[in-house]
């Protein structure tokens, strides 16, 4: 029994089953209402309910079947439901000089954003920096009569490295090195080194390469000259 003597839905169902001698499973049956909403209303578990409008309409065939004016199932289930959303959520004006609890999620959520602005602080300059790189070939045009070139250098071992927009691979110590087969006359190396959401730097180096003549040995000068009185 509720406050002032009122029955909750779930009592006076349960009253107005017995004295008609009708088991739920029948008043599903005959008011063609789904027994799990049935049982909810008699467990008073109101979530597992429809929307209103249709409780509306499940409470007024149920009052017909069972003899019973609309307006009081109506009130039985108004007041079960009013109870059943007080007590724990009832709470006091909150105290502003009191001490209020803090949420343990909203901590962790601080404590994870607090240690990544550290971890970006600290690694700001690898994702963000401008790229370091050295080039060991001189900057001035230079001319070569060996057809293989070798190519040596430096950059930050987080940097991506390309040289004519190959990648080259550094060492654990930012080293690296490449060997080249150069083309007759003049060749251009671009360097371009890429930091992760930061800038890029290029160099330009440029190669000459100067194909040697074959050397032609004495007796076959001579003999060319022979020919040619």
């Amino acid at each position: 029994m509720n406050r002032e003597g009122q029955k909750g839905i779930s009592e006076l169902l349960e009253e107005l089953l017995e004295k008609r001698g009708i088991n739920p499973e029948k008043l599903s049956y005959i008011t063609n209402i789904p027994i799990r909403y049935i049982n909810a209303l008699l467990e008073n578990n109101f979530k597992k309910l429809p929307a209103k409008p249709y409780v509306r309409g499940y409470l007024i065939k149920i009052a017909g079947t069972l003899g019973v004016e609309e307006k009081v199932i109506m009130e039985a289930y108004q007041e079960s439901t009013e109870i059943r959303s007080s007590g724990s959520k009832d709470r006091l004006p909150i105290n502003r000089f009191a001490i209020q609890k803090i949420n343990k999620n909203f901590i962790i959520w601080i404590a994870v954003a607090f240690g990544l602005l550290i971890f970006l602080g600290l690694r700001i300059n690898d994702i963000m920096g401008t790229p370091t790189l050295q080039v060991n070939l001189s900057e001035n045009l230079s001319t070569t009569t060996n057809q293989t070139l070798k190519i040596t250098g430096r950059v930050s071992t987080n940097d991506k490295l390309t040289i004519n927009q190959e990648i080259v691979y550094a060492n654990k110590d930012g080293s690296f090195e490449k060997d080249i087969t150069l083309s007759p006359g003049l060749n251009t190396f671009e360097f371009n080194a890429a930091r992760f959401l930061g800038r890029e730097i290029k160099i330009v180096r440029q190669v000459v390469y100067e194909e040697s003549q074959p050397i032609i040995p004495n007796n076959q000068n001579s003999n060319k000259q022979n020919k040619t009185q």
